[in-house]
């Protein structure tokens, strides 16, 4: 009876460490957003830079229109960190479209070399 309940014991705590694991390390999550775009959240770790936060999310974002069979484009970023030794984060919103939207082409388009900026 006791190596019964034992056994129960070390199976419960089992389960609930593996299901505690699962929600540490859950990657995030891409969600709709409005007007067919996306919205993801990253966070960073204390050691890591903004930028280093902002490329996950552009790599998840990627990675996500290209199970789609689509590319990446870019909407909105807003960062978040407070000090620099804080955690950081990324709200990216971004659309996944298909190689010929017009969108896409035109961020593609080749600039007109001719035009100078001035002062």
């Amino acid at each position: 009876m006791r190596r019964d309940k034992s056994n129960s014991l070390l199976a419960l705590a089992t389960a609930a460490l593996a299901a505690l694991a699962g929600c540490a390390s859950a990657p995030p999550s891409v969600v709709p957003a409005a007007n067919d775009a996306y919205q993801l959240r990253v966070s960073g770790a204390r050691y890591e830079s903004q930028a280093d936060t902002n490329i996950k999310a552009l790599a998840i974002a990627s990675d996500y229109c290209a199970k789609l069979d689509k590319h990446l484009l870019f909407r909105q970023s807003t960062e978040s960190g407070e000090h620099s030794w804080a955690a950081k984060q990324e709200d990216l919103t971004f659309v996944c479209s298909d190689a010929n939207d017009p969108e896409l082409v035109r961020a593609n388009a080749p600039r007109d070399a001719g035009i100078v900026a001035q002062q």
